[in-house]
């Protein structure tokens, strides 16, 4: 099979001819149709987050595609991909089954490989860490974004401030602002998917004693903070690890159901393996234009 490896980290992973991986005892083997190239698999190449294997390895923590079995539509994500174990860029992956979920049918493969981390971390976003109330307002940064633009989507029959640079691609209803402008009233709630210098601007758009929950840092790593600022707006900051996060699978299955239908929807942009390495040029400069997807 082919696979994409990192033979040295920091370097731009090689297409290699590799045997087809077989599973094991609770594993599940499954034929790739389509390849999410996220952040977090970016991070683990650059070694700027771990890899718990040896070089050359696959990276690649979700991907969509059919069970070898019995051919059944399925989403893989999570259970260690790319960084304990070999991930899911690659035409095979081998999984552990919790880490292997059935998707509908109708459901497009890259459209599957892309949507299920995003609409469970906007999801636990609002819900989770975020507990947002009845009546209450939310703000997103990066709204055109992959979770951003779903946290807009999700959070339908609340007031939504949206922040982006490109304020004509928010298909939803919201109070549409550019990185630069204020909202005419505070938020109960941030959530902010960018980081970076603007954030402690977008934390005075939080009313005194609302929530900002931390999801990325796209557009920097480092934010200065003022301390007297900070605690007198009271703002509880709530970074989201969504490795210490479980969505229940009941709402997993209804976000599945909603991108199958129609009711929500996520950018992406399906590249072949010719394109890739210009596509992710443009995913670490911030010049994405939805989740990069690689279709096998």
């Amino acid at each position: 099979m082919r696979a994409l490896r990192v033979h040295e980290l920091g370097a731009p992973p090689r297409l290699d001819e590799v045997p087809v991986p077989e599973p094991g005892e609770g594993e599940v083997l499954v034929r790739l149709e389509a390849t999410v190239i996220g952040h977090h698999d970016l991070g683990v190449a650059a070694g700027v987050l771990p890899v718990f294997q040896p070089l050359p390895y696959v990276p690649g923590l979700e991907g969509a595609g059919r069970t070898v079995d019995d051919d059944t539509p399925v989403r893989v994500f999570g259970g260690g991909l790319g960084s304990t174990r070999p991930g899911t860029w690659a035409e095979y992956v081998v999984a552990p089954a919790a880490a292997v979920t059935p998707v509908p049918g109708s459901l497009p493969p890259a459209l599957a490989a892309a949507c299920g981390s995003s609409a469970n971390t906007a999801w636990a976003a609002l819900h989770d860490a975020g507990a947002i109330g009845d009546g209450e307002s939310v703000g997103v940064t990066g709204a055109t974004g992959a979770v951003g633009s779903l946290v807009v989507q999700l959070a339908g029959g609340h007031r939504v401030v949206a922040w982006t640079r490109s304020p004509k691609r928010v298909q939803a209803r919201a109070e549409v602002l550019r990185d630069d402008e204020d909202p005419a009233e505070p938020v109960d709630l941030l959530i902010d998917t960018v980081g970076g210098p603007l954030l402690p601007r977008r934390l005075r758009s939080v009313r005194a004693g609302g929530r900002a929950v931390l999801l990325g840092y796209t557009a920097g790593e480092r934010v200065e903070l003022e301390l007297p600022a900070l605690m007198h707006g009271d703002v509880s900051l709530l970074p989201l690890n969504m490795r210490r996060r479980r969505v229940p699978p009941e709402v997993t299955a209804q976000l599945l159901d909603d991108f199958a239908a129609g009711r929500l929807t996520v950018a992406i942009d399906v590249v072949g393996v010719d394109e890739l390495n210009e596509r992710i040029g443009r995913l670490k400069a911030g010049r994405a234009t939805g989740r990069l997807v690689l279709a096998w």
